[in-house]
C-alpha cells in the first residue's frame, strides 16, 4: 500500500509542476520560447496520475475483510493477525 501511496503522490507531483509550467507558457510565449522547449515539461503527467489512482484504487485490504471474523477469538490470535498485518502490537 506505501508504494501506491507514494506514486500518487509522485504523480500528483508532477501534474503540479505541469499546471505552474501551463501557467508559465503564456509567459514563455511572450518571449517568443517554443512550448516544446520549457524545461521539465512531461506531457504524460496527467496518464501517469490517471494509472497511479488506479491502481491505488483497486488496492484490496484482506485483513479488514478478515477482522470480523476474529471477534470470539483469543486476544493472542488477533495479535498475530495485526502482527502479520504490519501492526505494532507487543507480543505481551
Amino acid at each position: 500500500m506505501t508504494a501506491a501511496v507514494v506514486a500518487v503522490n509522485n504523480a500528483m507531483s508532477v501534474m503540479g509542476v505541469n499546471s505552474g509550467l501551463h501557467n508559465g507558457y503564456l509567459h514563455a510565449l511572450k518571449k517568443k520560447t517554443p512550448y516544446a522547449e520549457v524545461p521539465l515539461l512531461n506531457r504524460n503527467a496527467e496518464a501517469k496520475l490517471n494509472t497511479t489512482v488506479a491502481c491505488f484504487d483497486s488496492l484490496t485490504f484482506p485483513i479488514v475483510d478478515d477482522f470480523p471474523k476474529l471477534v470470539d477469538e483469543p486476544l493472542s490470535k488477533i495479535k498475530d493477525v495485526l502482527f502479520f498485518a504490519g501492526g505494532e502490537l507487543s507480543k505481551e
